[in-house]
This record gives structure tokens, sequence and C-alpha cells, in this order.
């Protein structure tokens, strides 16, 4: 089991997974589309403390999952 990591700044667990996001469907992207977002997240050298957008401050999962959102990497987005 991999540890959760805590926010800096107040302590909080930033690790959260797909389940523990509060989107409904209109909302939310296809599962296929979120583990692809995610993992181009994962493979980015933005990407800070395993969780965390270095551009848009967002934690990965929470943004991947958004139909409203969109990668914020400067100069091309990558999903």
């Amino acid at each position: 089991m991999i540890p959760a990591r805590q926010c800096k700044s107040c302590g909080t667990n930033v690790k959260l997974d797909k389940d523990q996001v509060a989107f409904n469907q209109v909302q939310s992207v296809a599962d296929w589309l979120y583990e692809k977002r995610v993992s181009i997240c994962k493979a980015c050298p933005s990407l800070l403390y395993g969780t965390t957008c270095q551009h848009a401050g967002d934690i990965v999962t929470y943004r991947a999952l958004s139909k409203e959102k969109g990668c914020p990497y400067p100069g091309h987005a990558k999903w």
C-alpha cells in the first residue's frame, strides 16, 4: 500500500482517487479518458509531489476528471 501524502501547508491527505472526487456524471469525463489524462499527468515533468500540477496548483486526479478543465501546460496542452 502506498502511504498517503500530506499537504505541506495544512497536513491534509492529498491522495485522491476517482471515487473520492465529487462530480456528477454530467460533469465527469468517461472512465477511459480519465485514466488517459491521469497517465499523462503522472509522466509530466511538471507533476509535484506525485499529486499536484505545477501550473494549475490542482490535484491532478481532480483536474483530470472534470469536463470543464484542461491541461494547463504552457505552450501546448498535453490533453
